[in-house]
């Protein structure tokens, strides 16, 4: 199902005023992905009735889509935050402003190195965190400032073991934790 959507976004993404295609589960908004009939929410700058008559038309079996423009989007805000759920597999995450406060796709990752042993945890530390290297060169005292991936992707420490990052970015966290076994949960929020 993934593979199709992906080819069908590969398709269709050069089609005039797209701005976003987001993979959604269908039955349940969350459930398994992989035998489910799945939504695809095509999101325009500009809709364009001849446009979505002709993805309409292509549309793979199984597949149920959703055509909307931002305008929309913010008419209803619960489908907003269903979409944070979604795979994005064109454009950026939609950002969209209510209240004056623009709404930008976020995500809270939660990590657990109790079960790493200390080198371990010392060198995920430093993945993360950078680090500070000292030396003396001629006599000199240097000290060196080595970022991190935090500080790399502008994600912010939020509590102990708790990260906030923008949702393109949370894979790389992730896959570092991976690299190191961390245990992590993550939580899609909209946030400013």
């Amino acid at each position: 199902m993934i593979k199709t959507a992906l080819e069908f976004s590969e398709k269709i993404k050069t089609l005039p005023g797209i701005q976003s295609i987001i993979l959604m589960d269908y039955t349940g908004w969350g459930e398994s992905i992989k035998d489910s009939n799945m939504t695809l929410v095509v999101i325009y700058k500009k809709k364009d009735k001849k446009i979505v008559t002709k993805i309409d038309t292509q549309i793979p079996e199984k597949f149920h889509i959703i055509h909307l423009n931002i305008k929309e989007l913010k008419e209803d805000p619960q489908f907003l935050n269903t979409l944070s759920d979604g795979i994005i597999l064109y454009g950026q995450p939609v950002t969209v402003k209510a209240e004056d406060i623009y709404l930008k796709a976020r995500m809270i990752i939660s990590y657990d190195t109790s079960k790493l042993n200390q080198s371990v945890r010392s060198r995920l530390n430093r993945a993360l965190y950078g680090g500070i290297s000292t030396y003396k060169k001629n006599s000199k005292r240097i000290i060196k400032h080595y970022p991190g991936l935090v500080e790399q992707v502008d994600a912010q420490k939020i509590g102990k073991a708790v990260l906030i990052v923008n949702r393109l970015n949370a894979s790389q966290i992730t896959q570092t934790l991976d690299r190191y076994s961390a245990k992590w949960k993550k939580i899609p929020i909209w946030g400013y």
